[in-house]
């Protein structure tokens, strides 16, 4: 009974994340096309912009090291990714 409530609690969660990420691959593709004037993609960055904001210190020491890109929205990316890692652990050590 409780594995069944787990398996959905965790299911729930794995689709938030990858809406997540959805949603930071989508924004990231605006900043090459979208004009940032545009209402669409000031929208997006409200949405993304708690997200990517405690990645961007490093990307800004990245760039000052000579990257030439920021890559904070890359990093927020791999962020959503570790979270996700670290909920299927948590959850699957429940369910065993």
């Amino acid at each position: 009974m409780y594995q069944t409530v787990i398996l959905q609690i965790y299911t729930g969660i794995n689709y938030f994340l990858n809406i997540v990420s959805g949603i930071l691959l989508v924004y990231c593709l605006m900043t090459w096309f979208v004009r940032p004037n545009s209402q669409i993609y000031v929208f997006m960055r409200r949405l993304v912009e708690p997200i990517v904001a405690p990645f961007r210190p490093l990307a800004m020491r990245l760039m000052e090291k000579g990257l030439m890109i920021d890559i904070s929205v890359l990093l927020a990316i791999f962020g959503v990714r570790i979270v996700r890692y670290i909920v299927q652990v948590i959850f699957f050590r429940f369910l065993l």
